[in-house]
């Protein structure tokens, strides 16, 4: 049995490869029986979208690289391609070293110069789709531009689906072994509507920030060479911002509609109220006003002037959150994936009125 090594791209420039595919039973192993190389054929591909993307790997793995279970190695591995052999798709395992295994010539080789599948905020709905003999279901998942070379797999671990050669290639105990029937990955692509709902904040993570202030006042003014006494209303209103975002910047493009509580201030802590649809545009927010009535007794004496005030404390608080972001294509199969943010609310709150000042009344002379 031969074993995995690492080669230079020339030692294998030269190797006269074999393309043939014999008719046999599913899934079964045919050691040497095809090469995995294709010609340099230029075909138009199609651009993966925006949130998919191959990115060369610098010693760690970027968050949601797309995984796969190697049920044949019992290990989970992730999607990686390597340029330096033609276009070849195969797996990476950190336990196992900085490398890309992949199946290339009948042997399996590893490149140490390599780029990894991600699926940013693993907003893609990736699915792995049955087929056979070279053929790929539509929106499949190419491993580089215009080469027909796609992400694939079987029980034995990644691979990839050459439409040229009519087969998934992939490597065995060290060596390279094609199979005729196989899965391809796929994205769902097309409209879909798009709800954030399950929100769930953790108020106890909360940061707040608050400061004293003055909603309104009014001037009164006692003339009269008597006191007097005298009713103060105080009317005004306050408004209640409510935002979200989330934490995921590549989340900021989305279009959709949020489900969730509005925060609230009970005088002790914060809660959520009843949910409420928001409209999402990359971020929402919500606003109300609330009307604030205070009534204010004055003594006024003579010739004096007081200021009454209407004044309150105002809460900014930013507070963390998780929810469901759900994708529905509309074929009765929505795609999921929890996300994080944080929601901010401002509110005044403990508003109450008073005289703020009273002093003799400018100009007057004394009765």
């Amino acid at each position: 049995m031969l074993t995995s090594k690492t080669i230079a791209p020339e030692a294998v420039e030269g190797w006269r490869l074999l393309k043939f595919l014999f008719p046999f039973g599913q899934n079964s192993l045919f050691f040497l029986a095809a090469s995995s190389r294709t010609a340099f054929q230029r075909v138009q591909g199609k651009e993966l979208p925006s949130w998919l993307s191959w990115e060369l790997f610098r010693g760690e793995l970027p968050a949601d690289t797309v995984s796969n279970w190697n049920a044949y190695t019992n290990v989970t591995e992730y999607v990686c391609v390597t340029t330096a052999w033609h276009c070849s798709i195969g797996s990476y395992v950190p336990s196992r070293g900085p490398f890309c295994s992949f199946a290339f010539g009948g042997l399996a080789l590893q490149s140490y110069e390599f780029k990894v599948l991600v699926n940013k905020g693993k907003f893609e709905a990736l699915q792995w789709v049955d087929d056979s003999f070279g053929d790929v279901p539509e929106n499949s998942v190419e491993g580089c531009e215009s080469f027909d070379i796609y992400v694939g797999r079987n029980r034995y671990g990644v691979g990839k689906v050459s439409k040229e050669q009519r087969a998934l290639f992939v490597a065995v105990d060290g060596t390279e072994v094609w199979f005729k029937w196989y899965q391809v990955l796929t994205v769902k692509t097309g409209p879909a509507n798009i709800t954030i709902s399950g929100v769930l904040y953790n108020v106890s993570a909360a940061v707040e920030h608050s400061e004293d202030v003055t909603i309104t006042k009014t001037t009164v003014k006692n003339e009269g060479c008597q006191g007097t006494r005298q009713d103060v209303t105080l009317e005004e209103a306050t408004e209640v911002e409510h935002d979200w975002e989330l934490d995921q910047e590549i989340f900021s493009s989305i279009r959709g509609v949020l489900e969730a509580g509005l925060l609230a201030f009970n005088g002790m802590s914060w809660e959520a109220t009843s949910v409420t649809n928001v409209t999402w545009l990359g971020k929402a927010s919500a606003g109300e006003y609330i009307e604030h009535s205070q009534k204010v007794e004055l003594e006024m004496q003579p010739r004096t002037t007081c200021t009454v005030a209407m004044v309150g404390r105002r809460l900014d608080a930013r507070i963390p959150f998780t929810a469901d972001l759900t994708r529905d294509f509309g074929d009765g199969q929505p795609y999921q994936v929890a996300v994080t943010g944080v929601a901010r609310s401002q509110q005044v709150v403990g508003v109450r009125a008073g005289i703020e000042w009273c002093g003799p009344l400018p100009g007057s002379t004394r009765c």
